[in-house]
This record gives structure tokens, sequence and C-alpha cells, in this order.
């Protein structure tokens, strides 16, 4: 018998939220924004399960929707992230001076 798609989903993410979840902070640095990313890459898994092909493991399909979406957030956010990281580097230096 098989699995509807949201008993399947929720094996998933079970077995693979915390580590989609370090890999998305590794790559923001914030944890409440990886936490909102690796809930986006389950709830676009659901929306596109009937595109996995299973050419590949889940856990690979899942970890390329978390790549594409911390990948777009992180395009988009550019900018203003390179001001924050400019006033955390003058805020640093001016402790150690």
């Amino acid at each position: 018998m098989s699995k509807n798609i949201k008993d399947e989903l929720a094996d998933w993410y079970d077995q693979h939220s915390k580590s989609i979840l370090s890999f998305i902070l590794l790559m923001v640095k914030d944890y409440q924004q990886a936490e909102d990313l690796t809930h986006d890459t389950f709830v676009k898994a659901y929306l596109y399960h009937n595109s996995f092909n299973q050419h590949s493991s889940e856990k690979t399909w899942l970890f390329s929707i978390a790549h594409n979406l911390t990948v777009d957030f992180l395009r988009k956010r550019k900018p203003s992230k390179f001001f924050k990281e400019v006033f955390l580097l003058q805020k640093a230096s001016s402790y150690t001076e």
C-alpha cells in the first residue's frame, strides 16, 4: 500500500529537516531565516511532489530545492547584507581601537 503525499512528506521532514536546516544555516547565518527557508523547502516539495521523478533520492531532491530557495533569498537581499556587514565591520573595528 502506498503512502499518501502528506505522510510521505512528513516522513521526509522527520528524516531530513535537521540536515537541511543546518545546510541552509551555513549559507544564511541567521537561524530564524534558516527555519523559514527549511519550511519553504518542504512546502515547495509538497506543491511540486508530482515533478519528483525519483532519478535521485528524495534527500538530494530536497537539498536542491533548499539550495535554490536559499540562493534566491541571498540574491534578493544581497545589497542590504552588504551594508549590514560593512556596518558590523565598522562597529567591530571601533571596539578594537
